[in-house]
């Protein structure tokens, strides 16, 4: 059975319905998931999984929030080669020159470590909505089937 390692910050609760959204579709496809805050897993964590999904939201400037910097600094030091990932989360459409930026840093990171990112990362802007909630849904769905097809 492929194992899924889900990542998520929140701050203001947007990131956290899109990661529900997520984790929903993927219990309910009976796949192993384990469901890691920023704060609570070490980069290495990662080798033991088969697909990786990381969602956070962007913080003022552009830039990944406090809760996964250092996670995000410790992940050089890994080799992602065969391990599906892709990233998600909420962004703020106000901030036109870094919507979304920390999602795409994730990303860049994950691509740069040798993982195989499966889908384009997933921005919903502010809080979903029902067409969100549909997006989340499908974005699951197709991290899934890219996952079961290797």
């Amino acid at each position: 059975m492929r194992k899924i390692l889900l990542i998520y910050t929140s701050a203001t609760g947007n990131t956290e319905m899109m990661a529900e959204a997520i984790i929903a579709v993927i219990k309910n496809n009976r796949l192993q998931l384990s469901i890691k805050d920023a704060f609570d897993v070490e980069p290495e964590e990662l080798l033991h999984y088969d697909g990786i999904l990381i969602g956070t939201y962007t913080w003022d400037g552009g830039v990944i929030p406090d809760e996964f910097m250092d996670f995000y600094e410790e992940l050089d030091a890994l080799n992602l080669k065969g391990i599906k990932a892709a990233t998600f989360g909420s962004g703020d459409s106000y901030y036109t020159s870094t919507y979304g930026s920390a999602i795409h840093l994730f990303a860049n990171k994950l691509e740069e470590l040798g993982a195989d990112i499966a889908l384009d990362s997933l921005i919903i802007d502010l809080q979903p909505d029902d067409d969100g909630i549909e997006a989340c849904n499908n974005f699951a769905e197709h991290f899934i089937k890219t996952l079961v097809a290797q």
